[in-house]
């Protein structure tokens, strides 16, 4: 945060040269006359305007099927995001959904979804299975997440989060060895046969009644293992010590942190893992903001993501 430079000028004269997409030089444009050869290159006047650096979006979950426009009515009522889960919807709605769906589906919307994202500056983006929980749909949602990668001017990196819930007839342990036993095995050989090459990352919903502290750890440790990030929920809903458990075993990032303690602060500084801040779904679960200033005060890699998906509800 403290490296940013501000390059002014009184003169309103600065310019960008940017070849085959990639910036080549920034100062005043006289200097830039003077050290390159401008005389065929196009302008473009970006007066009153701003040049941003494109958004790298590092939380989003952007394949899937169907809405959640029919919860906003229990939400405004004050009930919880557990609560919602626990009536039927959430993610499991969205999984009955998702499951429903065929590829080509899924395909078709998130490329309307990545335009979108494109249009209004997003370059980099991070996208997660999660609405499957069996093998056939997960599968289903990363090879939709492949599809799209390899034929979008996104830079797509993919995320494997069947751990995003426990699924309708099973309870927590059962869903653990479902994808240390069977999932993550199958997609290390898939990947090893060279398919799913935008498959970088494994996510697991860290959190109290959903996957706890243990059970996260073993699906993470597995994902590692296997040649997979670790990038997952942490700290959201409650404090369960995520933070400490993520930075324990070498996670990349962490993700939403709501509840983080400031000895996970601590140990996120110490193991350089990002936390990646999701300032809409707190506000939209009414949830208290993480402590971002005293995470970046502290030296935290402080990244944002978007939470994307098109419904009132934040997964």
């Amino acid at each position: 945060m403290n490296d940013i430079k501000i390059i002014g000028s009184e003169t309103k004269d600065l310019a960008v040269i940017v070849v085959d997409g990639i910036i080549k030089d920034i100062g005043r444009l006289r200097d830039l006359e003077a050290k390159h050869d401008l005389s065929t290159s196009p302008r473009y006047d970006c007066g009153g305007g701003c040049l941003l650096p494109g958004l790298v979006d590092g939380h989003s979950h952007p394949v899937f099927a169907g809405d959640r426009v029919h919860e906003f009515a229990m939400k405004l009522a004050g009930a919880t995001y557990m609560e919602v889960q626990a009536a039927g919807g959430g993610i499991h709605f969205t999984t009955t959904k998702t499951r429903e769906a065929s590829k080509a589906a899924l395909v078709s919307d998130f490329k309307k979804i990545a335009d979108q994202m494109l249009k209004f500056g997003t370059t980099t983006l991070e996208a997660k299975s999660g609405y499957g929980l069996n093998w056939e749909t997960e599968l289903k949602m990363l090879e939709a997440i492949e599809d799209v990668s390899a034929d979008h001017p996104l830079e797509i990196s993919g995320t494997f989060c069947g751990a995003h819930a426990v699924p309708k007839g099973k309870n927590e342990d059962e869903q653990c060895r479902e994808i240390v036993d069977k999932m993550i095995p199958k997609l290390r050989q898939i990947k090893r046969e060279g398919q799913l090459k935008s498959l970088e990352n494994i996510d697991v919903f860290c959190e109290k009644g959903v996957f706890e502290i243990e059970t996260s750890k073993e699906i993470l440790t597995a994902g590692k293992a296997a040649g997979f990030h670790i990038n997952f929920h942490a700290d959201e809903l409650n404090p369960l010590g995520g933070a400490e458990m993520g930075a324990s075993i070498g996670a990349r990032a962490m993700s939403h942190l709501e509840e983080i303690s400031s000895n996970g602060i601590s140990e996120m500084v110490s193991s350089g893992t990002v936390a990646t801040l999701l300032p809409s779904t707190a506000y939209m679960l009414r949830l208290k903001p993480p402590p971002a200033r005293e995470m970046i005060e502290n030296g935290v890699i402080v990244a944002l993501g978007s939470g994307t998906k098109i419904t009132p509800s934040s997964a």
